[in-house]
């Protein structure tokens, strides 16, 4: 998957240790063109969110009651600082829904 899909799930888990729900976004992008990247992380992330606010997870997952869910951003190169941030206000604005991202 791609961060330029942005209507893909990149891949989705559950976590029968801490009953969490993990969503997976791949990012294979580098930081050269650093404004645009974020752009293109927010509008996949919000693909993301539009998922868990829909409960689409519900759809393959009716029975399960999750604790959180997880949303693990992997990054083929270091995320730059303003990344970081960016990463920092979207947990900000989505941990009403039991959900944070993290940076694997």
């Amino acid at each position: 998957m791609s961060i330029l899909e942005k209507d893909i799930l990149d891949g989705v888990a559950i976590s029968k240790k801490d009953n969490n729900l993990i969503l997976f976004l791949s990012d294979e992008l580098d930081f050269k063109d650093e404004y645009n990247h974020l752009l293109l992380l927010q509008d996949k992330i919000n693909s993301y969110i539009a998922y868990i606010e829909t409960e689409q997870y519900k759809e393959e997952y009716p029975d399960y009651l999750f604790n959180d869910i997880i949303l693990e951003i992997h990054f083929k190169y270091e995320p730059t600082d303003n990344c970081k941030h960016f990463i920092e206000v979207v947990n900000s604005i989505i941990e009403k829904y039991n959900m944070k991202c993290v940076i694997k």
